[in-house]
């Protein structure tokens, strides 16, 4: 096969440093132009293949993908400058066109994840060649071109870097001036510990004492000690957490929320509440992911230089072909809980003339389990446990020994202990504010997560009880009572009722679904009328986890005081008595007891499916 720069000697075009800055600029200028562009419009219309949509992106990627461009196409170029010092051909033009070209129309070709890479590899080697061949016939037009190009781009970057920051920062700022007064309202401050499985705090009975600092802010406000997710994964139950309806209702179910129902934060801003939302769950915790509505200030993504250059098309190819191999299979640019907590506490304390609701997700309990050390360490007798479980590289369900899993499980704690040490930095930052006092705070999870129970690893493959009961704490001292558990099975879905109660919102109560938690603390005792907490799974069939049991159909599941009755659109239900087999590893369906139940739960099941929610919960409130 002949070579695309076939025909070159030493007497073509040869350029030196300047020259070659220039063309590499406007190469590496316009690459990133059309790299942002691209990914912007495909993404609002999920044209996007599987792996790119991963790592969701928003409008700064139209100034990142330019700059971080141009910083590698420039580092390309000295390197080739350096090279043809020792090497002549490489110094000139058509070599160094063909290198550059090889580059732009790579990135365009694998930008929608739907062309492989190594196709794209040989499609751009084509392009690039003719191309070449093309400069080689029009050298001077090709320099004038780049002496045109790289300051018109340059100048389109700067517009665009000025007109996506500046007009965000005039946006919140525009909002925040225009909310109206709310005086003696409190500050809300919600928590969610991504992944956290109940029976892993300290405080819900777990042996190990992994979370010193939320237990004491258990023993000053209420348990509730046994918290539901409405799922087992993030996207839908965080839909659930915002707008209180379950996955059936609202539709985030595979998708991003669609906004169909009002918000908390939206609620809350109309109340005069300046509303920010800090996420350290990149990918579906976002702005991306529909989760903007009322948020005047969001915090996901390009908080960070590694962030901003891992969501690029080189970024995520440097990590898929370099990174990995050299065995770094943490997320890239992963956002720590003290990232989390610093940048909460610089929000909160810029304007203290208005009450403030902050939403939180911290990151670190989700695999791969690697948190910093010495928390890594902390309960594990070696000295670098975890990092074996990890979706991201295809390892849901690998085969580990006793002692690979328990120092899963050992990482799994540690982190746990990281995050816990984070929010007392928060719970200090706040007392250092002076605003710890009027500050109502939740602290919950979005789910649990299965380390080898049931056979199952991770989450998002079923609804077990490890994988859905999760922590949930108020805290609000002199207002919520102190040290009362609740052992009334409820939904953390009940949060935005609950908060619109405390705050005596008026016809805002009736925005969101209900009942609200402040009955239970208010009339503590068994609630028969209280509705059971409901947990759904969409069917979700992705390569490598055919044995999780939603890979064949979905699931749904309902929770009494005794009983966690679940149901497979496929393979049929399971009851389990949760209060004397917490494991549920004894499924009771086909007791003579259990067939009886079976048929309650089945027909209170379809009744909550089969009508409104708000209709549903009223129904029970009012009886």
């Amino acid at each position: 096969m002949a070579s695309p720069l076939a025909g070159t000697n030493q007497e073509n075009t040869k350029l030196d440093f300047t020259e070659t800055f220039l063309v590499a600029t406007s190469f590496g200028l316009l690459t990133g132009l059309v790299e942002g562009t691209a990914l912007v419009i495909f993404q609002s219309l999920h044209w996007l293949g599987w792996t790119i949509s991963l790592a969701p992106i928003n409008s700064q990627i139209l100034w990142i993908s330019p700059i971080f461009d141009l910083l590698m196409f420039a580092s390309v170029g000295l390197i080739l400058t350096l090279t043809g010092r020792f090497f002549s051909p490489v110094s000139t033009l058509e070599f160094k066109s063909f290198a550059f070209s090889f580059l732009a129309f790579l990135d365009w070709l694998v930008l929608t994840g739907h062309i492989r890479h190594l196709g794209a590899f040989a499609l751009a080697v084509g392009l690039a060649a003719a191309l070449t061949r093309w400069v080689r016939r029009n050298k001077e037009t090709t320099l004038r071109l780049a002496r045109r190009i790289a300051p018109g781009a340059a100048l389109v970057v700067l517009i665009l870097l000025i007109g996506v920051r500046g007009g965000s920062w005039f946006a919140e700022t525009v909002a925040t001036r225009k909310l109206s007064p709310a005086p003696g309202l409190p500050n809300i401050l919600i928590i969610v510990v991504d992944t956290l499985r109940a029976d892993h705090v300290h405080n819900y009975g777990y042996s190990r004492e992994t979370t010193p600092n939320m237990d004491r802010i258990a023993q000053q406000g209420i348990v509730f000690e046994n918290a539901f997710s409405t799922s087992s994964w993030t996207l839908p139950s965080h839909a659930s957490l915002f707008t209180g309806y379950y996955p059936h209702d609202h539709g985030a179910e595979y998708d991003v929320y669609d906004g169909r129902y009002p918000t908390l934060a939206q609620a809350l801003q109309s109340r005069g509440y300046r509303t920010g939302a800090f996420s350290a769950n990149l990918d579906n915790v976002s702005r991306a992911s529909g989760f903007g509505f009322g948020f005047i200030h969001f915090e996901d993504f390009f908080t960070s230089v590694t962030d901003m250059a891992a969501r690029t098309i080189y970024g995520r190819l440097f990590e898929l072909f370099v990174l990995r191999p050299l065995g770094f299979e943490d997320i890239p640019g992963r956002k720590r809980a003290i990232d989390v907590t610093r940048s909460t506490l610089r929000w909160i304390g810029q304007d203290r003339g208005k009450p403030f609701f902050a939403f939180l997700n911290y990151f670190d309990v989700h695999e791969p389990f690697l948190p910093p050390q010495p928390y890594r360490s902390r309960f594990a007798k070696g000295s670098n446990p975890g990092g074996i479980l990890n979706a991201r590289v295809m390892r849901e369900h690998p085969r580990m020994t006793p002692e690979q899993l328990q120092g899963e499980i050992d990482a799994y704690d540690g982190a746990i202990t990281y995050v816990d040490d984070s929010i007392a930095k928060l719970f200090a930052g706040l007392e250092e504010l002076g605003m710890a006092e009027g500050t109502l705070v939740i602290i919950t999870s979005d789910h649990g997560e299965s380390l080898g129970d049931h056979a199952l690893f991770l989450h998002r493959n079923a609804l077990y009880r490890e994988l859905i009961h999760v922590p949930l704490v108020c805290w609000w001292p002199g207002h919520l009572p102190a040290g009362l558990r609740v052992a009334q099975p409820v939904s953390n879905a009940a949060i935005p009722a609950t908060l619109m109660e405390i705050l005596g919102s008026g016809s805002d109560q009736s925005t969101f679904p209900g009942p609200s938690l402040v009955q239970l603390w208010k009339s503590p005792g068994a609630r028969p009328d209280w509705p059971d907490p409901l947990a759904e799974l969409a069917q979700m069939q992705f390569p490598g986890v055919e044995f999780n049991p939603n890979y064949s159909g979905s699931m749904k599941s309902l929770i009494s005081a005794q009983w966690q009755y679940i149901v497979h659109q496929k393979s049929g239900e399971k009851l389990y008595n949760w209060q004397t087999d917490p494991k549920e590893l004894s499924d009771l369906t086909h007791t003579p007891q259990g067939e009886s139940i079976v048929r309650d739960f089945a027909g209170r099941l379809q009744k909550q499916l089969g009508s409104p929610q708000k209709a549903t919960v009223n129904a029970h409130v009012e009886r």
